[in-house]
């Protein structure tokens, strides 16, 4: 078993939170992701999506959620 760590937002709305990792796990798989960061792509999807209110507005685009992985590799 593998864990992955969350990602330290503040969460303000959580009702869109597992759609979102599923449609990006969804997508990143479509792309041929490597299922480790298939998982981490979710992760940030879903992390995005709760500082915001709502449960379609917050869906973040693929490439807010690639600047976010990048921010946070550091």
């Amino acid at each position: 078993m593998q864990a992955f760590p969350a990602f330290s937002v503040a969460a303000v709305d959580s009702r869109a939170a597992g759609d979102a990792f599923n449609g990006a796990l969804a997508l990143a798989l479509a792309d041929e992701l490597p299922m480790e960061d298939a998982i981490s792509f979710a992760n940030a999807a879903g992390a995005m999506t709760v500082t915001k209110k709502g449960a379609q507005d917050p869906l973040p685009k693929r490439e807010e959620i690639a600047y976010l992985l990048m921010q946070s590799q550091g």
